[in-house]
């Protein structure tokens, strides 16, 4: 908006200004001089102040503590009107004696605020505004924004960066790209996973011929959307319906499906299904599969970072061979509990690093400790976790040994030698040194090539 530009008055204000010459027409002020609460014919209520309807004679309107606009009623709708006190009582007369002025207006505009009445302040700002186009109090109060001499409102000084609205939010036009694409991917996966569920459910108890109809038209999926609503009704299901999904999952193109196999075979607890899943996998030919069990085995969970290993060694992964090595023996903390004689063996409770544990006093109900920071969008939460106090007994894992009782909680490290990261290291490499890491990690800086140079031929006459 150009400097100087008038802003046009709201249409509620409008309504307000229409009624001064009413209210000093000779109506006397003591008549509306109270708040009113408004008793509706047929049930209902409305709290505000009533005044007449300046454009018709058998209406009135109700001006409201919150709300740009009064209420308009027909005169045998109100049943009953009890007076009450309240800011508006003071704000009608008030409104009867401002000028349509700048000043004026802005003034009132500031009462309304310190009376909490900030939807009638609002509209004296920007009937302000109206006035005198460069009241910067005004522009302020309503969150206008000078830029290069002009006053802009959020919507218009948003828009004049370049940025669009999503959803009733301010985003670049990248951000806006994702998020469209983000909702359709959403919806098409609420489509295919009530799709897959009725597919399944006739699967497991229709009759034959409509359960080979249900596989049928499973193994026709070839939609990438499809991806994470087959994982998620069959992720968790059956051994032979496992193998189904890795079946499907291998039918699909794309690097949804590459990455949900990889998936399905860490998270898999039977080895024939991960085998079955990992040759699947294997024929998809895709150069970076290996690149995802790598990554895995940064993961925390002992049983991942075997799983990842097993496949690398499968897939004859000769880059892998440091990052093996790395986590060829791992280390886990574990809370151990205090115990009391007679009962069960004491579990052994996973800690984050630093995380100390508290115990209850020694009381015999339990261990509270603090759990690590779970973090999702816009928002990391903490909290704390409850163990048990049992009788004494072999913990479980590698801990030899029971706590004395009475004996304070502590956390304990635990080590891991991980029977298949050294066989994959065995396998790519072909040397045997194994657990002592310090002779492997030798050998990966003395001797280690993954990808040797053939030796220099000489020319054939």
């Amino acid at each position: 908006m150009a400097a100087g530009q008038r802003r046009p008055i709201g249409g509620g204000l409008a309504c307000l200004l229409g009624l001064y010459w009413f209210l000093c027409g000779g109506i006397g002020a003591s008549a509306r001089a109270r708040a009113d609460l408004i008793e509706l014919r047929g049930g209902g209520q409305v709290q505000g102040k009533v005044i007449p309807d300046p454009k018709n004679k058998d209406r009135v309107q109700v001006l409201l503590m919150r709300g740009r606009h009064p209420l308009s009623f027909r005169k045998d709708q109100i049943a009953r009107v009890v007076p009450q006190a309240s800011p508006l009582d003071e704000y009608v007369n008030r409104l009867r004696k401002a000028a349509d002025t700048a000043d004026a207006q802005f003034g009132l505009g500031e009462w309304c605020d310190r009376n909490k009445l900030p939807d009638l302040a609002r509209q004296h700002y920007e009937r302000t505004v109206a006035l005198d186009a460069d009241h910067e109090g005004a522009h302020k109060k309503l969150g206008h924004v000078q830029s290069q001499g002009t006053w802009l409102t959020r919507d218009e000084l948003s828009a004049a960066q370049g940025l669009v609205k999503y959803r009733g939010r301010w985003v670049t036009g990248e951000q806006k790209t994702k998020r469209e694409a983000a909702d359709r991917l959403s919806a098409a996966q609420g489509s295919w996973l009530r799709r897959i569920r009725i597919l399944r459910t006739a699967i497991v108890n229709g009759p034959a011929d409509r359960r080979r109809e249900a596989e049928s038209q499973l193994m026709a999926i070839r939609d990438p959307d499809a991806v994470v609503p087959l994982v998620r009704v069959f992720g968790q299901d059956d051994a032979p319906r496992r193998i189904l999904l890795a079946l499907v999952l291998s039918t699909i193109g794309g690097n949804e499906a590459t990455a949900a196999l990889v998936q399905r075979i860490l998270d898999e607890p039977d080895a024939e299904v991960r085998s079955i899943t990992f040759e699947h996998l294997k024929q998809r030919d895709d150069a970076g599969v290996a690149n995802r069990f790598i990554r895995a085995l940064g993961r925390e969970d002992v049983k991942v970072v075997n799983r990842a290993a097993w496949a690398l060694g499968n897939l004859n992964a000769v880059d892998s061979v440091p990052q093996l090595v790395a986590v060829l023996v791992t280390y886990e903390d574990r809370i151990v509990v205090p115990q009391i004689f007679g009962g069960p063996p004491a579990p052994v409770t996973p800690t984050g690093p630093g995380i100390v544990p508290r115990a209850i006093a020694n009381n015999g109900y339990g261990l509270v400790y603090s759990t690590p920071p779970a973090v999702s969008n816009g928002a990391v939460g903490m909290g704390l976790g409850g163990v048990p106090v049992v009788s004494p007994g072999v913990l479980g894992g590698n801990y030899v040994g029971a706590p004395k009782p009475q004996e304070d909680a502590h956390v304990e490290t635990f080590t891991y030698r991980n029977v298949e990261v050294l066989s994959a290291l065995q396998k790519l490499t072909g040397q045997d040194f194994g657990y002592n890491v310090d002779s492997w990690k030798n050998w990966v800086t003395r001797s280690y090539n993954p990808h040797p140079r053939p030796s220099r031929r000489v020319p054939q006459p």
